[in-house]
């Protein structure tokens, strides 16, 4: 599966990656509301050979799948090495 990921102009290290681009109808107004103005990031093939800050491409696969959508949030501590 393809999936389009976005960033929050709202919340910083914050993502939604989605199965149709620029389709935001599966997202709740309250989630879009709290996270701004999406802004594209890059199309991504979910097919288990990239790595993931957080989560499996098929966690993430499923998630958008029964969601419509996966959002992360990064915290300061998933960039410690």
């Amino acid at each position: 599966m393809w999936c389009y990921i976005y960033r929050s102009t709202k919340k910083e290290n914050c993502y939604l990656y989605m199965e149709n681009e620029n389709d935001f109808s599966t997202i709740p107004e309250k989630i879009m509301s709290i996270f701004g103005s999406p802004v594209f990031v890059m199309k991504v093939l979910l097919d288990g050979k990239r790595r993931f800050v957080v989560g499996t491409s098929d966690e993430i696969e499923e998630k958008i799948k029964t969601d419509g959508f996966f959002l992360q949030m990064l915290k300061e501590d998933d960039f410690k090495v």
